[in-house]
């Protein structure tokens, strides 16, 4: 029977694997880039953390393909923090191509499919960069611990100890996690040592890291006990960035702590289970983690010495040395009172309470509670769509609050009902809002992408691009964050391959050999405003004229009588492409169009600007929620309609002098402005039309860096409104991009801006979205 891993394990496993693969790619970009030793050391030791990490999480689920693939780049990883290989771009090359490997591996889990074996050759290339496949052995705990204390360990722990039971899926990678489990014990033991000699502080993390790391091996071997000890560890670890005063009693246990380790592993490879004593240790770590002195002379009377230190705490030597079958170092007869095995004296834990370290032996990894928590995505939705009904009660409430001022109820129920619907008002606004901050995610999971899309296409064409980001701490709802990918990796990439010129064409143009592509966000109001720009090469107008012209897209005439930004727009239709030949980065036909209706589907906008030989620009508006609006209610015969209130700039009367008619397209003369009007009786064949325009307004709306204005019979008011998604059938039957239930009860549908103004496009012969 094919093992299967819990579902709530492995979508645990999903999430963090994401977020670190995530973090690899743009730490190997910058690892790329150069910088001090110290940094490079500091990159190099997070992106083997990162790696480590997911190793490890996938040995606990026993995903062996995974683990065997990730444990070849590790090796080549070991390497470069060694110093003995260089980061080179054919390196960072095959160090990306890991991540691409692990990324798709990952995905494979996440459609419920076994990760497929990775490329023979990449493995090739991991094991050239590690030396054969042999990673350079880290500084052994032998050369730290003399060789008959070590001897001492493993027979107090027994000669052979008990055997080693393990299911058929968890042997087959029990080797990988026995050299796992043997690096890091060597590890820790010279990360101790520079901090034993120096100060604590810069490698503290990095210890703590490693312990972690030990800690799931243990929980792959079902080893609880010194589960908890290492938890222990890693916390007194941690403590020692503080460079607290007992750093020599954490460090000297730490030391004694890899010991235990590294006998453990020699243990495990003969498929032999090692224990030893270890409540006091584990006890004494947890206090000095949080500050304490231990209060004993004698636990503190070592010298600096390991082989004491290990003595004092009862692991080793003395009558405190024994091992209870079954309970790796807990005696059953005092766990079941609640007390650890050989304590020292004066430690013991009060009765009824359970030892210092709490369940599983510090899994609490701070005096206060844990300041994040992970809720499903579909707990979330079902919040927010509950949220929806309530905006829409509340709507309904209001609407009724305002037929009771109209009606002849008495001053008093009047001041009551008004009062009750604007608290009601009040509290469900709050409500929205924190359902909508949980939901906002920064824009920093889609920009740190870019620094990997920017390097790879610069090593494809041989292009020198430096890449600038600001506002990634911008949020935005989780919907708008995933219809926003694609689209920006699209324009980032068109502006990188069409955009930036080679290094020898920058230099005749008289511009720096580097192009730079900028991207930018920032709020505006209830909107996100992101920008993108390059320094390039521009769009031509009269290239884009011209194969408008040949695609059949408009006339030479029409587009001679076009503005260049208007001409620009051209690269919204679908198919339009400049590029000669195809590549893997353009020239197929598709993606700005794309571009287009996935902002548009948001109710964002999309606006283009150029300048021949200096650059270009695109700048997106988009809204920071998608689930719920505020819109304009207007009617239009005997219906209402919504405008969402984003696409509005102004409202003005329809007859105010200012209509005229240009080759038989009604037009609204605005200030410096000449607008089209669409009236939207004929739009929406809503009844005929009226005979004049006494009484009824413009709504002037924009669509990127267009404007036109919206000819409507009356205005009805504001509302908060709950999108509802149409039928697909319905929906492309008109220019409607959802409905809602107003506070009257009733259903309007909400309108398309952007597609009402491209159906007026097209009525007047230039067709930008055929």
């Amino acid at each position: 029977m094919t093992w299967q891993p819990d579902p709530s394990l492995l979508q645990d496993f999903l999430t963090e694997a994401g977020e670190l693969i995530e973090k690899l790619d743009s730490d190997m970009v910058l690892l790329e880039r150069g910088g001090s030793p110290a940094e490079a050391r500091e990159l190099l030791n997070g992106i083997f953390r990162a790696l480590h990490t997911v190793k490890g999480a996938a040995g606990f689920l026993q995903l062996d393909t995974l683990i065997h693939f990730a444990h070849a780049a590790e090796d080549a990883l070991n390497r470069l923090r060694q110093g003995e290989a260089a980061v080179t771009p054919a390196v960072i090359d095959a160090l990306l191509q890991s991540v691409d490997v692990l990324r798709s591996m990952v995905g494979e889990l996440a459609e419920g499919r076994s990760p497929s074996p990775c490329d023979a050759g990449l493995i090739g290339r991991l094991k050239a960069i590690a030396g054969e496949g042999q990673a350079p052995a880290p500084e052994s705990i032998a050369q730290q611990v003399p060789d008959e204390d070590l001897a001492v360990i493993a027979d107090a722990a027994g000669p052979d100890g008990k055997p080693l039971e393990l299911p058929p899926q968890k042997q087959a990678i029990l080797e990988l996690m026995v050299v796992d489990l043997r690096e890091n014990a060597s590890q820790i033991a010279a990360l101790v040592a520079r901090a034993t000699e120096g100060d604590p502080c810069p490698v503290a993390r990095e210890i703590e890291d490693l312990f972690e790391s030990v800690c799931r091996v243990l929980e792959f071997f079902e080893l609880p006990d010194m589960t908890r000890v290492v938890h222990a560890a890693a916390k007194a670890a941690g403590s020692l960035q503080a460079r607290p005063a007992n750093a020599p009693d954490i460090l000297v246990r730490l030391v004694g702590v890899s010991m235990l380790l590294s006998q453990l592993a020699d243990g495990l490879e003969a498929r032999r289970v090692r224990s030893w004593p270890t409540a006091t240790l584990e006890s004494r770590l947890v206090k000095l983690a949080g500050g304490a002195d231990l209060g004993d002379p004698d636990a503190s009377n070592h010298g600096g010495d390991v082989w004491a230190a290990m003595m004092i705490d009862g692991v080793v030597g003395g009558e405190g040395l024994h091992v209870v079958e079954g309970c790796l170092g807990i005696d059953p007869a005092l766990a079941t009172a609640g007390e650890p095995a050989n304590q020292a004296e004066g430690e013991k834990a009060p009765s009824g309470e359970r030892p210092e370290g709490g369940e599983r032996g510090g899994h609490d990894r701070s005096g206060a509670g844990e300041q994040t928590i992970r809720v499903e995505v579909s707990r979330l939705e079902k919040l927010l769509s509950l949220v929806g009904q309530l905006v829409l009660a509340k709507n309904r409430i209001g609407a009724l609050g305002r037929r009771v001022r109209q009606s002849n109820a008495s001053v008093t129920i009047l001041a009551e009902v008004l009062a009750a619907s604007g608290e009601l008002d009040r509290l469900t606004g709050e409500l929205q809002m924190g359902v909508m901050r949980t939901r906002m995610q920064p824009l920093a999971k889609l920009f740190d992408r870019y620094p990997r899309v920017i390097r790879d296409i610069a090593r494809a064409t041989g292009k020198r691009i430096e890449l600038e980001l600001s506002g990634k701490e911008t949020e935005v709802d989780k919907s708008v964050l995933e219809l926003l990918a694609d689209p920006m990796v699209h324009m980032i990439r068109n502006s990188a391959d069409h955009g930036i010129e080679h290094a020898a064409d920058r230099r005749r143009a008289g511009k720096p050999e580097h192009g730079t592509i900028s991207v930018s966000a920032n709020h505006q109001g209830s909107h996100v405003r992101v920008e993108i720009r390059d320094d390039g090469r521009g769009i031509d107008p009269g290239v884009i004229g011209r194969k408008a012209v040949e695609k059949g897209l408009a006339t030479a005439d029409e587009v001679a009588a076009m503005t260049p930004r208007q001409v620009i727009q051209f690269i919204f239709a679908p198919g339009f492409s400049t590029a000669e030949t195809v590549t893997d980065l353009s020239g197929r036909g598709v993606g700005m169009d794309v571009v287009r209706t996935n902002v548009q589907r948001m109710g964002g906008t999309i606006d283009v600007s150029s300048e021949v030989g200096r650059g270009s620009r695109i700048e997106i508006l988009i809204p920071l929620t998608v689930a719920i609006m505020p819109a304009m209610v207007v009617g239009v015969g005997r219906d209402h309609y919504c405008i969402p209130l984003q696409t509005i700039t102004e409202i003005v009367r329809s007859d105010a002098g200012g209509r005229r008619s240009i080759a038989g397209q009604p037009v609204l003369h605005l200030r410096d402005e000449v607008l089209p009007l669409i009236e939207l009786r004929a739009a929406l064949r809503a009844g005929a039309e009226t005979d004049g325009d006494a009484g009824r307004f413009a709504v002037i709306v924009r669509s990127g860096s267009e404007k036109a204005g919206l000819v409507v019979d009356r205005l009805v008011g504001q509302q908060e409104i709950v999108i509802r998604p149409l039928e697909d059938d319905f929906e492309q039957g008109g220019p409607f991009s959802g409905a809602t239930i107003r506070d009257e009860g009733d259903v309007s549908l909400i309108l398309d801006v952007n597609r009402l103004m491209r159906r007026n496009d097209k009525s007047a012969g230039i067709d930008l979205a055929a």
